[in-house]
């Protein structure tokens, strides 16, 4: 009878701790069983001892398989990143979010190792509230600071997809070395119906937008920019890749010019902008610059 009653409490205890991750948000602190955390513990000493980063290994993307599909041009998906011990990243993203039912599933990755985790792996690896590592604002070779600016909905529903650009500055945070925009070209077109008081003009489709992003540097001097559309691109100090997105999905555009060019179309602060004629030319531009590019 002891024997019985032992077995049962260790398998009530093991019901409450394995748990999937169902619900609200990102999951934040647990506390394994202790024969478990050692385990795990040991495993992950041995991975980290064969496959320590740097150097990399020439991996310079990596996209959510959900990237793309949403329809609703305000959302955008869900995906923090946290460093490993062994000098990966670790992705975590959230699939089907849906927060009005309570109701997310969240998936990790590897950025370098390609790696899928499970929950229990995955928790091994933070150890407190997890918030991700990345940061819109960052020291990048205590030279440069990197910082998104940009609101991407304005008051009132009013959308702007264009809004954002990423600078570059001197280590005094306070002379702008060098400013850009990332262009991100949609599968398919998105409707935007205007509203009257948002000066927009009439209702359009679009296939453009400029992607809001926060930045993970790494130790070799290259960093990841993770945008809001579901996907990472590793980037060097010059802003240089070998991904295969640049100048395809993704294409920059230093803002000065790509303001110049949206001023053509008007300006909301005189009353209308005429916004469905600048996605489509904007659009066209993009284009021209990719089959020049595969050229």
């Amino acid at each position: 009878m002891r024997i019985k009653f032992t077995v049962g409490v260790l398998l009530l205890v093991l019901c409450f701790v394995v748990q999937p991750v169902i619900a609200g948000e990102l999951p934040s602190s647990f506390q394994p069983i202790k024969q478990e955390k050692k385990t795990i513990k040991s495993q992950k000493t041995v991975e980290t001892q064969k496959s320590k980063y740097p150097p990399y290994p020439d991996v310079w993307d990596w996209q959510m398989p959900e990237a793309d599909k949403s329809n609703d041009p305000s959302s955008a998906p869900i995906i923090k990143v946290h460093t490993m011990d062994n000098g990966d990243v670790m992705i975590a993203y959230a699939l089907d979010y849906k927060p009005d039912m309570g109701k997310v599933i969240v998936k990790y990755f590897t950025f370098f190792g390609k790696i899928g985790l499970s929950d229990m792996e995955a928790k091994t690896v933070y150890k407190e509230n997890y918030t991700g590592d990345a940061k819109t604002h960052i020291p990048f070779r205590n030279i440069f600071f990197l910082s998104k600016i940009g609101i991407g909905m304005r008051g009132g529903g009013c959308y702007d997809a264009l809004g954002h650009h990423i600078s570059i500055y001197d280590k005094t945070e306070t002379k702008s070395l060098e400013s850009k925009t990332l262009l991100y070209v949609f599968d398919k077109p998105k409707y935007y119906k205007t509203r009257s008081h948002c000066w927009d003009g009439p209702s359009f489709y679009y296939r453009v937008k400029a992607v809001d992003a926060a930045f993970l540097p790494l130790k070799d001097g290259t960093f990841l920019v993770i945008t809001d559309v579901g996907y990472i691109i590793r980037f060097d100090e010059n802003f240089q890749t070998k991904s295969n997105l640049i100048n395809n999905k993704f294409f920059w555009m230093d803002d000065k010019e790509f303001r110049t060019f949206e001023a053509k179309y008007g300006d909301r602060a005189v009353g209308h902008k005429d916004s469905k004629q600048l996605y489509a030319d904007l659009y066209k531009l993009l284009m021209n610059i990719k089959r020049r590019a595969v050229k």
